[in-house]
């Protein structure tokens, strides 16, 4: 039974031979990518003569995507990025200096060879129309040879054209993952001068064309996701399109790979305070019933944002001392905010001893008369941990909602509108939707103009 059973692991197993005689004696790892993840799957030392076997654990077997072999525990370092394609293969280099492809030798691995090829040959289209571009940038419109100039470059976009067909067509991993290290480096499937059109083809290459099990295993999803959203945010602007993507995305994703995704969506969004975007895409993340977890910027999903639901308000009363948590809670459900005559309610978030909320709180009541007069409930919500503090600095505004939990930033409104700066105002309509998101009282004004 032994046997049988070490048979069948072998039938199992996916290896890569080795042989590296110059480094003998050197530790390694092997890491493989999960996404943002750099797994390290084998830690090992070369023998004497150089040869050994690298067995990919069962957990990731059969691998196919990016791996990474290196050197460690010397100040040298040192390594190789293989594309590693999902079967045995082997690899061999006797220098100890490589510095050239020539350098490796791959058998069983056409993917390595593939994409060195595919490598030189979109260099050299691409210095050649670099060369034209330059050109067209240096002589003038009237300038004789300006004309050939265009076509060179026009030629030279119809030989881009044709080489990422072929990249298209080619089955192999290679192919699939070369457009992802173009992204990298700005390049799409097309030649472009026009930031606009270069973003927009690269925009709909992630959307619709790129693998995501391939992207997953490049090691650079997460540069790709960051790539995605600033082009969509800063180049495209269009919160529908972005909405409309995000869907195709979805679409090819596993469930571990759209949570992951969403969440490094979520991340940078919120780094760049996009909740516009943020809110086109909450509907496509929320239906997609692929999330695994709401966790960190994934909460933005769930949260107040512009065009969705307020969430209740929860009015918590301590009871007794506070530090025995006792209390009781009063819900304001946010279709209720509003009673007549007001048809609006400025929800405001604060904190006393913050300078952009003493500004906003020594302001507002100035302006308080003139809110109230357009129809507008003001409700402020403290983030205070110290009660005497709360109520002085209170006192004296002249609306009555003014309330404080005492919980700082983990009270459970902060927590439920996802408030991670204050001040932050929400201004929300008579159905209890968030019709806006400001963070001054000049964007308040502005807004009930």
């Amino acid at each position: 039974m032994g046997t049988a059973l070490a048979a069948s692991f072998q039938l199992r197993a996916q290896t890569i031979g080795m042989k590296f005689p110059a480094f003998a004696g050197k530790t390694y790892d092997l890491i493989l990518f999960q996404g943002d993840k750099q797994v390290t799957a084998l830690q090992g030392t070369i023998p004497s003569d150089g040869n050994f076997t690298m067995v990919i654990p069962k957990a990731y077997a059969p691998y196919t995507g990016m791996g990474r072999w290196l050197i460690t525990g010397t100040r040298e370092g040192g390594g190789l990025d293989m594309p590693i394609p999902g079967k045995d293969f082997s690899v061999s280099c006797l220098t100890d200096k490589p510095s050239r492809e020539e350098d490796f030798t791959y058998k069983n691995n056409a993917d390595a060879t593939v994409l060195n090829t595919m490598f030189r040959e979109q260099q050299s289209i691409l210095m050649k129309a670099n060369a034209m571009t330059a050109a067209l940038q240096s002589f003038s419109t009237s300038d004789a040879a300006y004309p050939t100039f265009e076509r060179e470059y026009a030629a030279q976009q119809r030989a881009y054209e044709s080489f990422e067909k072929g990249v298209a067509n080619n089955p192999c991993y290679a192919a699939k993952v070369f457009n992802i290290f173009g992204i990298t480096r700005g390049l799409g499937t097309r030649l472009y001068e026009k930031e606009q059109a270069k973003a927009a083809n690269i925009a709909d290459y992630i959307a619709h064309d790129m693998n995501m099990d391939v992207l997953f295993t490049s090691g650079h999803w997460t540069s790709i996701i960051s790539a995605w959203v600033d082009i969509h945010t800063q180049v495209l602007k269009d919160k529908q399109a972005f909405a409309t993507d995000l869907a195709s995305i979805e679409r090819k994703c596993t469930d571990k790979q759209f949570t992951d995704f969403a969440g490094r969506v979520a991340y940078y969004l919120t780094q760049q305070g996009k909740d516009d975007f943020m809110a086109a895409a909450a509907p496509v993340v929320n239906a997609s019933k692929k999330i695994l977890a709401y966790e960190g910027s994934m909460q933005g999903y769930k949260k107040a944002l512009v065009d969705s639901k307020a969430p209740d308000l929860i009015i918590r009363e301590h009871i007794g001392n506070m530090a025995d948590h006792n209390h009781k809670d009063i819900i304001l459900k946010s279709n209720k905010l509003v009673a007549r005559p007001q048809e609006k309610t400025l929800l405001i978030f604060y904190e006393s001893g913050c300078g952009p909320c003493e500004n906003l709180m020594q302001q507002l009541p100035g302006n308080y008369e003139a809110i109230r007069k357009k129809g507008v409930r003001v409700i402020s919500i403290s983030s205070d941990t110290d009660e005497a503090l709360f109520r002085s600095k209170s006192r004296d505004l002249p609306w009555k909602d003014a309330y404080c939990d005492y919980e700082g930033n983990a009270g459970i409104n902060f927590r439920n509108y996802g408030v991670s700066a204050t001040p932050t105002i929400f201004l929300i309509d008579h159905s209890g939707n968030v019709e806006a998101k400001m963070a001054s009282l000049q964007d308040v004004l502005d807004h009930l103009k």
